[in-house]
């Protein structure tokens, strides 16, 4: 006689196999449009609130969010019909006409996944819904078990026995050993009450530390210039991650409320026209060579870049003086001075390095360096203050 042998649960072909036989089932009302949402929150116990949120968060990284709902769409059974006076019927599959429908919507839709973001948020989704099933995979479904009277509760009574003889026949049950109420014992054996839930830490610091994260993520991006639209989807994703920890921990729906203006932020913001962003000239190179004073500003910016002053051809008339200044956020800065005009050059750098005419320093630098040039004083003076965040500043001669 051959056995079959079936994966453990616990194992990751055997929830697999029950993330299949027990999928959530779509209710026939509550859901918003096809009740992926609703069908998952009410298998797993979750908001569906939350579902959703996840949803629309990960159909801002290419579109896989959409993906994801047309096929739980389409795989997910439909709640059945209840009929009157009948059990609850089992679930039915999707319809053959629907089913088509969405297998056109997915075929454009797969195009969509051809981009980093796109495969990242289908994997990041899959992989929230294998997590979300290994730890309630549990809840949602109705126990098949049921309870069976003990062996030796009753006794085999003869349907044509007296009623006197067919009580004496019976084994009174435990609540009543001494069998003073005969009349009662039909009635199921009373079971112990349920010990209360104990509370569960509310993990409040996640909203927090998840905001914190997310403000952290978006404001790196952009100071390593990136644009509006690009910053937003980086926080909004370490937003939906806290959202999933929320979920297993049963905290977190506080970042629902930063989640829904910021995704509308974000749509808006990548639609925006690129004249419209508002980081000044991001990722731009710009050169400056100014052959007179006036020509030259007296201040240049850039969020992330390179900025050169090419100050090589600046004619200035003895004793006349003039200054300007340069910031970069993420970037280099690079002076080209001329041969005899007088310099006093401020850099400075969060983290990075400088050579301010002299040798190179790297770290946190804060230096000013003062030099008359190879003809020594006069010639007109020049003052410069330059300042990057992340990069390096060079101030150089010829």
């Amino acid at each position: 006689m051959s056995t079959t042998k079936h994966a453990s649960p616990a194992s990751f072909e055997g929830t697999l196999r029950d993330m299949w036989e027990t999928r959530p089932v779509r209710p026939r009302s509550g859901g918003k449009v096809g009740g992926v949402a609703t069908a998952i929150g009410l298998r797993y116990g979750v908001d569906p609130i939350l579902v959703r949120v996840a949803f629309v968060l990960a159909a801002l990284y290419g579109g896989a969010g959409l993906v994801l709902y047309l096929l739980g769409w389409l795989l997910f059974p439909k709640e059945g019909d209840p009929v009157p006076g009948r059990p609850k019927p089992p679930p039915e599959p999707t319809s053959s006409t629907l089913a088509v429908f969405l297998v056109v919507l997915l075929i454009p839709s797969v195009f969509w996944l051809a981009t980093s973001p796109s495969i990242i948020g289908l994997a990041v989704g899959l992989g929230a819904y294998y997590l979300l099933h290994h730890a309630y995979g549990d809840r949602g479904t109705p126990s098949t078990a049921t309870a069976a009277a003990p062996a030796d509760a009753t006794t085999e009574v003869r349907p044509d026995a007296a009623p006197t003889e067919q009580l004496a026949t019976r084994t009174p049950p435990s609540w009543d050993p001494l069998g003073a109420a005969p009349f009662a014992w039909d009635l199921p054996e009373p079971s112990d009450p349920e010990p209360p839930e104990p509370d569960r830490a509310t993990h409040r610091w996640l909203t927090w530390a998840t905001l914190v994260l997310a403000a952290f993520a978006g404001g790196l991006t952009s100071s390593l210039g990136a644009p509006l639209h690009i910053s937003l989807a980086f926080a909004l994703g370490v937003v939906g991650l806290g959202m999933v920890a929320g979920a297993f921990l049963r905290s977190g729906r506080g970042l629902f409320v930063a989640a829904v203006p910021l995704a509308a932020v974000a749509v808006l913001a990548s639609t925006a026209p690129e004249d419209v962003d508002v980081v000044d000239d991001a990722l731009d190179e710009r050169t400056v060579r100014p052959a007179t004073a006036e020509e030259l500003d007296p201040d240049y910016e850039l969020s992330a870049g390179t900025i050169t002053l090419d100050l090589r051809e600046l004619q200035l008339v003895e004793d006349e003086a003039v200054s300007t200044a340069a910031t970069v956020g993420a970037g280099d800065i690079v002076v080209r001075l001329p041969e005899g005009v007088d310099t006093t050059a401020s850099c400075h750098a969060e983290m990075g390095d400088v050579r301010c005419l002299g040798p190179s320093v790297e770290g946190t630098v804060d230096r000013v360096t003062t030099d008359l040039g190879a003809d020594g004083p006069g010639g007109g003076q020049l003052v410069l203050d330059l300042r990057v965040g992340m990069g390096s500043v060079e101030v150089t001669r010829g």
